[in-house]
C-alpha cells in the first residue's frame, strides 16, 4: 500500500472534524446563554426530582455492563475473521477456535462465580 491510498481516509476525517467543529462554533456564536434557577433543576422525564439525585447503585449494574462490553467486543473481533476464514485457511480456523475456546472458558468462569445471577 502506498501513502496515497490513505488520502480518502484523511480527507474524510478532516471533513468530519471540520463539520463537527463548525457546528460547535455556530452554536457558541448564535446562542446567548441565559441561565436561571428553573433551568438548573434536575430533570427526569418531565418530573422534578424529589429524592437525592446522587444514589448508590448496586455493583451488579456495573458488573453486568462490563460483562456485556467485554463479550460484545470479543464477538466484534470474530466477525472480520469469519469474513476471511475461507481465504486464510487453517491458520485462521485455528485462531478462531482458540479465541472461541477462550471466550467460552471466560463465560463458564463468570457463570460459576455467580456474576450472571441478578440479586
Amino acid at each position: 500500500m502506498e501513502l496515497s491510498d490513505y488520502l480518502p481516509i484523511v480527507v474524510f476525517l478532516a471533513a468530519g472534524l471540520a463539520v463537527g467543529l463548525g457546528i460547535l462554533g455556530l452554536s457558541k456564536v448564535s446562542v446567548r446563554p441565559r441561565p436561571n434557577r428553573v433551568k438548573g433543576l434536575p430533570y427526569e422525564s418531565g418530573i422534578l426530582a424529589t429524592t437525592p439525585v446522587r444514589q448508590r447503585f448496586s455493583i451488579d449494574f456495573y458488573l453486568t455492563a462490563m460483562l456485556f462490553i467485554v463479550f460484545d467486543i470479543e464477538l466484534a473481533f470474530i466477525y472480520p475473521l469469519a469474513l476471511v476464514l475461507r481465504d486464510a485457511g487453517v491458520t485462521a480456523l485455528v485462531s478462531l477456535l482458540t479465541f472461541m475456546f477462550t471466550v467460552v472458558v471466560a463465560l463458564i468462569w463468570v457463570w460459576r462465580k455467580g456474576a450472571l445471577e441478578w440479586r
